[in-house]
């Protein structure tokens, strides 16, 4: 769907984030996935089937969604022409300070992944009477087969056959590139569409294969900010991942157990920001692991960790040199996992200056160890999680600020 807007006389880009300037030559992309719906409602595999709607909480957040963008100098809006997208542009749109839309249409390359013989199933239905199938979507995803109906590239009707639906999905990701991005040099671009399509949409744009697909979580009313330098799909720079307006944390999706690992990074130059606070409120951090050296407090690390651990008195902190971050960090993690046996969700701070856990979320996302198609700013939490040891793990939020 596109709109052109007038963008406003207001600087900040987004409110709480730090974002460098549009390129001049390429285009900033902010990705919204559909809010709350009947079918999530359900726990439901919904796929491209139009029978689910928004919810009442689908539409408030969306609207406050709305408000938080309302100054944001975005060019062009593109969505989904399925009713939960379409309903979540129209809950925004208002807020936004620009003039009326001069036109709505909508892509169906943003429609969300073909599922046709899960369409309407609920996910322990699935996952009870299809093991296998749901391991293969799960846990290699680009191997995934289905049959049943479903709209090719370049095809209007659906046409029941057996389809690979992660690899079809990514291919409309990449063809959505390179059909939009050209058109939008020097612009900033809203693109309101669904879970699945959102994480092909993030991947083919940082250049990660269809078997990473469940590597990146989007949640409901989840924004996401990526820059293209120039018009060229697999160039993106990844600002913002996941940001949830009103919210904390990512929601844990599944049984909402394993490790989740909290990444903050620290600069010498950097004051904390106490706002942080604001995402552990009720949460509970178990234990941090910081970089520096016993007895160090007035290092920025150490002043990090403990304004962010204000409401956690009891973690336990590691103080650790800088050039044993990294192997004890991992030592962490494998020691956390295999004595995690009891359900319930473990969670771990890592306060360390941006290099050593860039190198991490670079290894988490098999990226080049030169790539900049990541960066995590100081102030900011990014949240990965470890479902078990036999998952994948989940990169849930980057650069995540307080946001009201």
């Amino acid at each position: 769907m596109i709109a052109y807007l007038a963008p406003p006389q207001l600087a900040e880009f987004l409110p709480g984030c730090n974002l460098p300037p549009v390129p001049h030559t390429g285009t900033r992309v902010v990705l919204l996935r559909h809010g709350y719906s009947t079918f999530n409602d359900a726990e439901c595999f919904q796929g491209s089937s139009d029978q689910s709607e928004l919810t009442a909480r689908g539409v408030a957040a969306s609207q406050k969604v709305g408000q938080f963008l309302a100054h944001c100098p975005i060019d062009a809006v593109y969505a989904s022409p399925l009713k939960r997208a379409q309903d979540t542009v129209a809950s925004v749109l208002p807020y936004l300070k620009a003039p009326k839309l001069k036109r709505l249409a909508a892509s169906a390359l943003l429609r969300e992944i073909d599922l046709p013989a899960w369409e309407g199933l609920r996910y322990e239905t699935v996952r009870s009477q299809q093991p296998v199938a749901y391991r293969c979507w799960r846990e290699t995803p680009e191997q995934f087969q289905m049959t049943g109906n479903h709209c090719k590239l370049n095809e209007d009707e659906a046409q029941p056959s057996a389809f690979y639906p992660v690899r079809d999905l990514y291919q409309r990701a990449q063809q959505f590139w390179q059909m939009t991005l050209p058109h939008h040099r020097g612009q900033t671009l809203l693109v309101v569409s669904h879970g699945s399509t959102n994480q092909a949409l993030i991947n083919t744009a940082l250049g990660l294969p269809p078997c990473q697909h469940h590597t990146i979580q989007q949640t409901y009313n989840g924004l996401t900010v990526l820059d293209f330098e120039t018009p060229h799909c697999e160039q993106g720079q990844l600002h913002v991942l996941n940001l949830t307006v009103g919210d904390r944390l990512p929601p844990v999706q599944g049984n909402k157990q394993g490790l989740r690992l909290l990444l903050l990074p620290c600069q010498a130059n950097a004051s904390p920001d106490p706002a942080l606070t604001t995402l552990l409120q009720g949460e509970t951090v178990q234990a941090a692991v910081v970089e520096g050296w016993e007895g160090s407090r007035n290092y920025p690390c150490h002043q990090a960790a403990q304004s962010l651990l204000k409401h956690n008195p009891e973690t336990v902190v590691l103080s650790v040199q800088r050039s044993q971050l990294w192997h004890q960090w991992q030592a962490a993690i494998h020691r956390s996992l295999n004595a995690h046996t009891h359900t319930g969700l473990t969670t771990v701070l890592a306060v360390a200056q941006p290099a050593p856990l860039q190198h991490f979320l670079r290894t988490l996302l098999t990226l080049p160890s030169r790539s900049n198609t990541v960066a995590l700013q100081s102030n900011t939490l990014s949240v990965v999680h470890y479902p078990s040891t036999q998952e994948h793990p989940i990169l849930q939020g980057m650069n995540l600020s307080a946001v009201v």
